[in-house]
């Protein structure tokens, strides 16, 4: 399976957040951290390390983060990035 890196920047609100969790869960995803933006308010940065079984799918998932964010960047994951971000998943911002 192909292992891919995606961020998002998405507006931080629970609408946002219930749309990210959404698309993810069809996934197999994992690591997810939503961190705040800098320099602006109520905006988060998503970084997502997810695997796809085939390549083609990669395309109907940035259509769906699409609908999220139109920032969506998306780079290849190495097996190493993946080992070392499974430990890590969260999904809400701290308070």
């Amino acid at each position: 399976m192909a292992m891919w890196r995606i961020r998002i920047n998405l507006s931080d609100d629970p609408r946002s957040r219930a749309r990210l969790t959404e698309v993810l869960a069809r996934q197999h995803v994992s690591t997810v951290r939503l961190t705040p933006r800098a320099g602006t308010e109520a905006e988060l940065s998503g970084d997502v390390v997810l695997e796809l079984p085939r390549d083609d799918e990669l395309g109907d998932m940035l259509t769906a983060l699409h609908t999220i964010s139109p920032q969506v960047f998306v780079s290849r994951a190495s097996q190493h990035e993946f080992d070392a971000d499974a430990a890590v998943s969260t999904l809400a911002p701290a308070d």
